[in-house]
């Protein structure tokens, strides 16, 4: 499995491809806002759930903006799964729960 990576105005677009490299078997959205990262959607596809490319995706993006806040609205089921990585429940809006994971912030270290 390869994630590609593409990024235009603010648009970060992960594809996950199968072992030929012939399709897109899973996929995920982040948008850059406020000064945080709001990740839009991860979508595995059905015959290829449940083999962890759901969490190789958002691992990814994790990594790629471990500086940044993430938030996401997800419905109450997947709040376990977002938990397992770092996220907590903020708010609940219409339906859907709002789940953040804080940036790691670099400290600088004074030269002495």
């Amino acid at each position: 499995m390869r994630i590609d990576h593409t990024t235009e105005n603010g648009v970060h677009r992960y594809e996950c491809w199968d072992d030929y490299g012939c399709s897109v078997v899973a996929s995920a959205v982040a948008v850059e806002e406020n000064g945080h990262i709001n990740l839009k959607e991860i979508n595995v596809g059905r015959s290829y759930r449940g083999r962890g490319l759901g969490t190789l995706l958002l691992e990814q993006v994790i990594a790629d903006f471990s500086d940044r806040d993430l938030v996401a609205s997800v419905f109450e089921e997947r709040v376990p799964w977002y938990r397992r990585h770092g996220f907590e429940p903020v708010e609940s809006r219409g339906g859907l729960i709002e789940v953040k994971r804080r940036g790691q912030s670099l400290k600088m270290i004074p030269r002495i």
